[in-house]
């Protein structure tokens, strides 16, 4: 047994592809839409950490010139710190 094939009248295809190329307007805007919001968000999260970064930056810089600008500075470079004198008292005492 043959099924009958469906025959649609001019107007009635012409109504379905306008019905098709709405519905898909309208999905392609609220894609968008939806993108918009995803993007701007992280267009705004990223603006303000690159802000928090150059400050963060700025804040070393001052940081170093103060280290380097202090008399004690030279002197210290050479000096073991804390944690050198420690060690080497650690080694020492391991050893012997």
């Amino acid at each position: 047994m043959k099924s009958q094939p469906d025959f649609h009248t001019r107007a009635e295809i012409d109504q379905l592809v306008e019905e098709i190329y709405g519905t898909l307007e309208t999905t392609e805007e609220r894609l968008d839409r939806r993108c918009d919001d995803i993007y701007f968000l992280m267009d705004l999260s990223i603006s303000a950490l690159t802000s928090k970064i150059e400050a963060i930056q700025g804040e070393l810089v001052e940081i170093q010139s103060y280290i380097a600008r202090r008399p004690e500075a030279s002197a210290t470079t050479n000096q073991p710190t804390f944690l050198d004198r420690n060690r080497s008292t650690t080694l020492q005492t391991e050893s012997g």
